[in-house]
């Protein structure tokens, strides 16, 4: 019972962990340049993945709108 306690707990953790890690320059560039060119280069459909929760892409745009608004 306790490893499933763990196993629920550990990815709040560590997602708590990149939250609170300062980003790099290098990943404040890559966020700025994502925003400047949203869509441009490689075309993806947010609707295909609404349905699915949170996926890694949701996860990289949140996470570089909390870069860009703390950059600023």
């Amino acid at each position: 019972m306790k490893i499933y306690i763990v196993a629920a707990v550990a990815p709040a953790l560590f997602l708590g962990a990149c939250a609170t890690t300062p980003p790099t320059s290098a990943q404040i560039e890559s966020c700025r340049e994502m925003e400047a060119d949203m869509g441009l280069r490689t075309p993806h459909d947010h609707n295909e993945m609404k349905q699915l929760g949170r996926n890694p892409m949701n996860l990289s745009h949140d996470r570089c709108r909390q870069i860009l608004r703390n950059a600023q």
